[in-house]
């Protein structure tokens, strides 16, 4: 071995007292050797690779002790001048790197002081950069994978998402071309609870709606075997009238023109005009001269007409347009309405089939309902005021008697004691003259529906007070005792709608409307 190498050893001076006050006798000395032996005992505590190396005279690294090969390491030690030189000044290390058998190492060497500080040699600390590199390969591997694997995740979970909501969409495209071809037996089994369920919803109830309107224009149209626009039409051609009539040809307000005269009721007369700055037909109403005598409360009470009409915006609502006024006649134009009334279509084809009763029924409701949520009560509910167009629409036309729910913006317009309607079709509360809210108006429903499947009345009596007597005192006969064609629950409907007590009847136009609904 050169003699300038030489080993190194880790070595703790104790000195040798008689007393710890006495001076040094001596010393003892334990050392251990820095070798192979201390490289791999530091290895298996550590997993890591250790050369430790000694610096001859002329500051040249040489190993003393390592875990790896000598040959492989010692060349990239003394090779390394530049950190050598450096190492006897670093003291927080310096970075050392070497190849062995195609692997490549980094290693950060730190410097083995004497007690005086003067560097005899020092230690590198070797790993390998591959294997430190391994588990950021693997962790990148995975969230590689990772990734692609929610890519292909997202791309199946879309697909399987867009074939949910294209199926359930193309099934409705489907169907409305056979809605739109007549055909009304479609069913869309679309399962509810989101935004597709909702919408196959709301379309398996329109065509429910188109359904029944369909039968209804089919009973309508098998009344003469005509087309519904020319046997189906509200009023006729009235004789010449006389008095302060107005005559067709008349040029009414220098605005419409009179064709014929519709009806004559308490409050005034009805024509059909056709209005030439809109080039429009519609409906006028006129307040009778004679009604607008006394204390001027019928003419407030036509103003409160138009009030309370222009708030109801529905198909199953006669439209109500504008109040007027012409040489001190007030007149009312409305939506003129080209069909048949539902007492004409009683008296000519007698009881209604059910099917046909029940969708009366559901858009007498749907009528009601809308002008309830405005506070309006019809009061006068009958046959006559409701009229069927060939397409089917039903409309409820005469809001001319109604007023707010709220009576105290109108107090004695409709006071108490004021009975106002068709004694027929009122409710008992109607009948005494007392406070009237929208159950008054499901009453008369009831009533309605009753004469559409039997042609008759619930009472009956050869006197107006007696009739009033039988309603106020009197229950009414069960529709199915006329009609046995009737089913027991839609019987039971109308029993509810004409209870006497308007709290055992339905609360709402809505609950009705769903009661008929659950029938068919």
């Amino acid at each position: 071995m050169d003699e300038r190498r030489r080993k190194l050893f880790m070595a703790v001076a104790v000195p040798l007292r008689a007393s710890p006050q006495a001076a040094p006798q001596g010393s003892l000395v334990a050392a251990y050797a820095i070798d192979d032996t201390l490289a791999h005992q530091i290895k298996q505590a550590t997993t890591t690779d250790v050369v430790f190396f000694a610096l001859d005279t002329l500051n040249r690294p040489y190993i003393v002790g390592s875990t790896l090969p000598r040959e492989a390491v010692e060349p990239a030690l003394v090779a390394d001048t530049a950190a050598m030189v450096a190492l006897g000044r670093d003291s927080a290390g310096t970075e050392l790197a070497a190849d062995m058998d195609g692997e490549h190492l980094i290693g950060l060497a730190s410097p083995i002081r004497s007690a005086g500080g003067d560097a005899f040699g020092g230690f590198v600390a070797f790993r390998s950069h591959d294997r430190e590199l391994g588990a950021f390969r693997a962790l990148q591997h995975t969230i590689g994978f990772a990734l692609a694997l929610g890519l292909l995740l997202a791309l199946a979970s879309s697909y399987v998402l867009a074939r949910q909501i294209a199926g359930p969409i193309r099934r409705l495209a489907l169907a409305t071309r056979r809605v739109q071809d007549g055909d009304y037996s479609v069913e869309i089994g679309v399962p509810a609870g989101d935004e597709i369920g909702m919408l196959a919803q709301a379309f398996q109830s329109l065509v429910a709606d188109l359904k029944e309107k369909a039968k209804l224009v089919e009973y309508l149209m098998s009344a003469s075997g005509a087309a519904p626009t020319e046997s189906l039409r509200v009023g006729r051609p009235s004789p010449a009238p006389a008095g302060d009539v107005l005559r067709p040809g008349t040029l009414f307000a220098n605005r419409y023109e009179v064709k014929d005269l519709l009806g004559m009721g308490g409050m005034g007369v009805v024509y059909r005009a056709f209005d030439r700055e809109l080039q429009e037909a519609v409906a006028i109403k006129t307040l009778r001269p004679e009604a607008l005598a006394g204390d001027g409360v019928a003419l407030e009470r036509f103003k409160q007409e138009i009030r309370l009409a222009r708030k109801i915006a529905h198909r199953n609502v006669v439209r109500t347009h504008d109040l007027g006024e012409v040489n001190g006649m007030y007149y009312l134009t409305m939506e003129y309405v080209e069909g048949t009334s539902l007492k004409q279509l009683i008296g000519t084809r007698g009881p209604l089939p059910v099917p046909v009763t029940l969708t009366i029924g559901k858009q007498l409701c749907r009528a009601l309902e809308v002008a309830h949520e405005q506070g309006v009560i019809h009061r006068d509910i009958k046959p006559q005021n409701i009229v069927v167009e060939p397409s089917g629409v039903l409309k409820v036309m005469d809001f001319g008697i109604a007023r707010l729910a709220n009576r105290s913006k109108d107090e004695g317009l409709t006071r108490e004691g004021m009975s106002i309607g068709t004694p027929d079709y009122m409710s008992p509360e109607q009948l005494s003259g007392m406070e009237l809210d929208a159950r008054s108006d499901l009453y008369s429903a009831g009533v309605v529906l009753f004469e559409c499947l039997t042609r008759r009345l619930p009472f009956e009596a050869a006197t107006t007070y007696a009739l009033i007597a039988k309603q106020l005192e009197g229950a009414p006969r069960d529709p199915r005792t006329l009609n046995p064609d009737v089913p027991e629950a839609l019987g039971q409907v109308i029993l509810k709608a004409m209870a006497k007590e308007p709290a055992d009847r339905f609360q709402t136009a809505a609950q009705m409307h769903d009661a008929l609904a659950a029938i068919g």
